[in-house]
């Protein structure tokens, strides 16, 4: 009898094995930072969130941080296993802007999904306001986000599209994104970066002072070379209606992939497949309560440009799902290449340096570009 016994638990743990993974491995929650209330990208993890919990009944934590830089400390403190960022985790990668710092340097981060966004992300102003070209800022004020070097990075780019630095013009500080629009219809800056999908941005539209979409010329093909030399991700893109525009009324703005949930290279494999399974698996739920749901569907989602690599995770539920392809592949291996390049630049930068800590990030870029060069990048 206990022979027989022994004989059915050994089949029961077999019988497990070979079923694979138990649904057990599945997180009861995962913890997100992300945007605070007011910008698209919390609208976005809400109905993410909602749709997951009703399909999988995994609870979705979204945090809400202030700025980019405090996203990123919440995820490397170990506070929330994903970060939902939009450009600031292309800056930590890299190690450039708030991560050029000798206690940031480039992040061995890795990105889960993007979502292939049709939204515009570019330079806005008041309807009031005589800017009408990107050469027009000069000299006005322009907003800058404290802790932000993603918007930031591309505030830069698109100023050198009309032959502008930050030097041209008079930064305002605000310590947030949301913030920062609303610095609009106070009269505090005289452009801001705006995504035309933002609550926010419908409130500047809605105020007195309305809306205004500051021309990016696609025709400047010089300009836009300068705007993808420091955002390269940054695409050019038509807008028709939406906030500050009337029903057929186009604009000639940019965009890039936005939102994009990121976690570290060593974040759990089960946790980050789960995680991508659950985003793409839940999206008949969730398309019909966000606005920007089409950009969320698998095959839209998997058009994107991606800048930094993907997680192991995410890569076995794509490959699962028959979705990644060669060309994939042959980035995904580029961008590996260029993380060790990276990661090793800034160890030696870091133990080389012994200079006035404020001038480390000249030092840095310096020596980031010297090894990116010599590594044929």
């Amino acid at each position: 009898m206990k022979h027989n016994k022994r004989l059915l638990i050994y089949s029961a743990v077999i019988a497990g094995i070979a079923a694979g993974p138990a649904k057990a491995d599945k997180p009861d929650s995962i913890s997100i930072s992300g945007n605070k209330p007011g910008s698209s990208m919390h609208a976005e993890i809400t109905g993410i969130a909602d749709a997951i919990d009703k399909k999988f009944g995994t609870k979705i934590r979204a945090i809400p941080v202030g700025n980019a830089v405090g996203r990123a400390v919440a995820l490397k403190n170990g506070k929330t296993k994903i970060w939902m960022s939009c450009s600031a985790y292309y800056t930590a990668f890299e190690g450039i802007g708030d991560f050029a710092a000798q206690k940031w340097g480039p992040q061995d981060i890795r990105v889960l999904m993007l979502a292939n966004r049709r939204n515009n992300f570019s330079l806005a102003t008041s309807k009031k306001s005589p800017i009408n070209t990107v050469a027009d800022i000069k000299g006005k004020r322009m907003a800058w986000v404290v802790g932000n070097s993603g918007i930031n990075m591309q505030t830069e780019a698109y100023l050198s599209h009309g032959g502008l630095t930050l030097d041209d013009v008079e930064l305002v500080k605000f310590p947030g994104y949301v913030a920062s629009l609303r610095g609009v219809i106070s009269g505090q800056t005289d452009a801001v970066m705006a995504a035309n999908s933002s609550s926010a941005t419908r409130e500047i539209a809605a105020s007195p002072g309305g809306l205004k979409w500051i021309n990016i010329n696609h025709a400047n093909k010089d300009g836009w070379k300068e705007v993808q030399r420091r955002a390269p991700f940054v695409a050019p893109l038509v807008i028709t209606g939406g906030p500050g525009l009337k029903d057929g009324e186009k604009a000639e703005v940019g965009s890039y992939p936005c939102p994009t949930f990121v976690a570290y290279s060593n974040a759990s494999v089960n946790d980050v497949y789960w995680l991508t399974k659950m985003i793409v698996e839940s999206w008949d739920i969730y398309k019909d309560s966000i606005k920007t749901a089409p950009y969320w569907q698998v095959d839209e989602a998997l058009k994107s440009r991606f800048a930094v690599p993907y997680h192991d995770g995410a890569v076995k539920y794509f490959k699962e799902i028959g979705k990644w392809t060669d060309d994939m592949e042959k980035q995904q291996q580029r961008l590996l290449k260029r993380t060790k390049v990276l990661q090793s630049a800034f160890a030696k930068a870091k133990s080389s340096y012994s200079g006035d800590p404020k001038e480390f990030a000249a030092y840095w870029n310096k020596e980031k570009a010297a090894a990116l060069k010599a590594a044929g990048f």
